[in-house]
């Protein structure tokens, strides 16, 4: 927009070198200066009003303070009145120069060229005005008054002109007059008192030019038509562009190139609709202040923004130093705070080197043999050309402005959407090539499936009748299986009857033993009773009759023994009924303990064990399945009198084999705790130890299943059955039973 002030200024430098003539309160005008003026065409009302005052008809007007309607009349003698610029700011004038409203008048004098001729006056302004030709009432913007509830403030259009009908005479007064009451205080709330400052410093007061009727009326409606269509084009265009990038990215968020073009896009848009708002717009003060602040913000963010949409195309992972563009924003905002004099330099030279950068990019990737490329490349030349032109003083170069605003704000952000939409169908086209491939893959796979189909088939068929008759093989093999396991387990309940019997027999041995010492003394003992009964003394016969009475008691008591051990092994060899009694587990486990002993010296006569006991008095009566227990009992008690026996066969004379047995009662747990000093468990097998047919003894001595049986009866009564062991020292079982 560089360039619309420069052509704006060296129209209005011709226009104030040929066209006016002012002396202090008075304007000469002639016919032949008028027609000397060019006007631009694509000219912007804010750089038009507020760049150059003094090119304009704004010098020495007279000027006087406060409001009265006499003074609209051309008799009115102004001679005592001040001369004053009317594009001044409260804080240029002297105290009580300013009011809030005042009168300004002009005296224009023509010359024969002009008479009976019609001219035009444009005038801008934040107030509120009064147009007075000659006395008369041209035309009125806004309402001006001294009462600020009756003040209305209005902004006319951009080169909205006012004619002023001339006739023949030579001399006219021009009055106006002129209302801003806010203008101190918006001043002092939004200028002196905020970081923004507004770089307007006519704001107060208001410019004056005039044209020829026709030459103000075309360039008013083609100034209408050209920014708008500048500004519907130029924005329809980028903010659909950059609404299909966000769509774009919205459907595919890993692309993060779509995002920063479509913010890209709105940056650009957006600068574009504010920079031209207030060309075909009515805006107050503190509108035009806020939308020179978009315009200010969203020009230092193009650049930045621009970088990072153009890196993000190229590459796939941004560089940390293209965020540097963004210092830019941080030299606007302390410009804000504190204006640097270079500041307008230093942003030119950023864009320089973007557009440096740009270009490298565009080597790189040519270098690269990336396909649709120069498109990019193309667009950036373009746009780096138009700007060149844009910026030249040449008065040639300027015809074109018109098209190179165009071309900067779109040739970027078109070509770069082209270029993403080539690629985006070149990469639909490789996906559609792909697709295809699969596809015929897909059809092959699908033959050459079925040929496997058929081919499982009849190996389906096959396979079905192999395994009919390994089903077949297998239901033999179960039943031997079957039958094996079941002569296993009587093997080994033959062989745990054969250990009870055993020990059953060796405590049998001992009553019998007396029974059979104590017939024979009797045998003696009635000889010699025969002997003593023929002779004369009786007194031996007495005493012979009391040791054969003694005798018949101990045989009595050792033959009830006798009888209480085969009832206890009927019971044991009886099979169970499953159903619970109370049981004295302390009597239980005693006995068993006894027996266990007894049987593995039946086996061993050189074998002994120390055998302890621990037995909770606590513990009483309990419901269980005797039979089935005293199974559990025996076979622990077994396997620890076998582990403690095959420990002494290898350890020193010190080794005192010992087998505790404990029972205690808790709250509502019953447990019967057997430990052993013999050669423990090793690690390698506690996973297997409840394992049917699991055993470590040799061959013939153990079948494997007395752990696995006494493990399934114990959760049978719902209790459970565990272990520790260290490898080498020592194994302990507990059975833990519901009280």
């Amino acid at each position: 927009m560089k360039a619309l002030r420069q052509v704006l200024i060296s129209s209005f430098l011709l226009f104030s070198a040929y066209c006016f003539a002012q002396q202090d309160g008075i304007l000469f005008l002639t016919a032949g200066k008028l027609d000397s003026l060019s006007f631009p065409v694509g000219i912007e009302e804010s750089y038009f009003e507020h760049a150059h005052p003094e090119s304009l008809s704004n010098l020495n007007w007279k000027y006087h303070a406060g409001d009265d309607l006499r003074w609209k009349d051309p008799a009115f003698d102004d001679r005592s009145w001040k001369f004053l610029n009317t594009d001044f700011n409260p804080d240029s004038l002297q105290k009580g120069d300013w009011l809030g409203i005042g009168w300004f008048r002009l005296k224009i004098i023509i010359d024969s060229s002009l008479r009976n001729k019609s001219i035009s006056l444009v005038l801008t302004h934040f107030g509120a005005s009064e147009v007075y030709f000659d006395g008369i009432l041209l035309n009125r913007y806004g309402i001006p008054s001294a009462d600020k509830e009756k003040e209305r403030t209005y902004r006319p259009l951009n080169l909205q002109p006012i004619s002023l009908p001339l006739s023949d005479h030579r001399e006219y007064l021009l009055a106006v007059r002129y209302s801003f009451l806010d203008a101190q205080r918006i001043k002092d709330r939004y200028i002196n008192g905020s970081l923004f400052k507004y770089d307007n410093p006519g704001y107060a007061g208001f410019k004056v030019h005039f044209a020829r009727s026709r030459d103000s009326i075309d360039l008013f409606g083609e100034s209408l038509r050209t920014n708008l269509l500048y500004v519907t084009i130029t924005f329809a265009a980028l903010f659909l562009i950059g609404c299909f990038h966000l769509s774009l990215y919205l459907f595919y968020a890993r692309d993060r190139s779509n995002f920063f073009l479509a913010i890209l896009n709105f940056t650009v848009a957006c600068f574009i609709f504010a920079d031209w708002f207030p060309t075909y717009t009515n805006l107050g003060l503190r509108s035009a202040m806020f939308n020179d602040l978009i315009v200010w913000i969203s020009w230092n963010f193009w650049v930045p923004v621009l970088m990072l949409a153009y890196y993000s195309v190229f590459y796939k992972k941004l560089p940390r130093y293209v965020w540097l563009y963004f210092s830019g924003v941080v030299i606007m905002l302390i410009n804000w705070i504190q204006p640097i004099n270079a500041y307008f330099k230093i942003h030119n030279w950023l864009m320089y080197i973007a557009w440096v950068d740009m270009l490298r990019i565009f080597i790189r990737s040519v270098m690269r043999k990336e396909k649709n490329v120069w498109i990019v490349g193309i667009g950036v030349m373009v746009s780096q050309s138009a700007w060149i032109l844009y910026q030249s003083p040449i008065p040639t170069f300027r015809r074109i402005d018109g098209i190179s605003i165009y071309i900067i704000a779109l040739a970027v952000p078109v070509s770069l959407l082209i270029f993403n939409a080539l690629r985006t169908a070149r990469t639909t086209i490789n996906l559609e090539n792909q697709l295809a491939e699969v596809l015929r893959l897909s059809e092959l796979s699908n033959k050459q499936e079925q040929e496997k189909q058929k081919i499982l088939t009849a190996q389906k068929e096959t396979l079905e009748q192999q395994v009919k008759d390994r089903t077949i093989e297998l239901s033999h093999s179960l039943e031997n299986l079957r039958s094996t396991q079941e002569q296993l387990i009587h093997a080994e309940k033959m062989a745990s009857m054969g250990e009870l019997t055993a020990g059953i027999a060796h405590e049998i041995q001992n009553p019998l033993n007396f029974v059979n010492n104590f017939s024979e003394i009797n045998r003696e003992l009635i000889q010699d009773l025969k002997k003593e009964l023929t002779s004369d003394t009786n007194i031996e016969a007495a005493a012979i009759l009391d040791n054969i009475e003694g005798n018949e008691e101990k045989i009595s008591e050792h033959g009830q023994r006798a009888d209480a051990i085969v009832k206890s092994m009927l019971l044991h060899s009886r099979s169970s009924s499953g159903q619970k009694e109370l049981v004295d587990i302390n009597a239980l486990a005693d006995e068993y303990l006894t027996l266990a002993y007894h049987g593995m010296r039946a086996k061993d006569k050189s074998f002994s064990a120390t055998m302890k006991t621990d037995l909770d008095p606590k513990v009483g009566k309990i419901r269980l399945i005797p039979q089935e227990i005293s199974r559990v009992l025996m076979n622990l008690l077994n396997n620890a009198f076998y582990e403690v026996s095959e420990k002494k066969k290898i350890m020193s004379a010190d080794y005192e084999p010992t087998v505790t047995l404990t029972t205690k009662k808790t709250a509502d747990k019953l447990q019967i705790i057997i430990n052993d000093n013999g050669r423990g468990i090793p690690d390698k097998i506690r996973a297997k130890i409840f394992q049917p047919f699991f055993t470590t003894k040799p061959s013939g001595k153990g079948a494997g299943l007395g752990l696995s049986l006494s493990y399934d009866i114990v959760k049978a009564h719902g209790g459970e059955l565990s272990f520790d062991s260290k490898d080498g020292e020592y194994a302990v079982f507990t059975m833990m039973l519901p009280a």
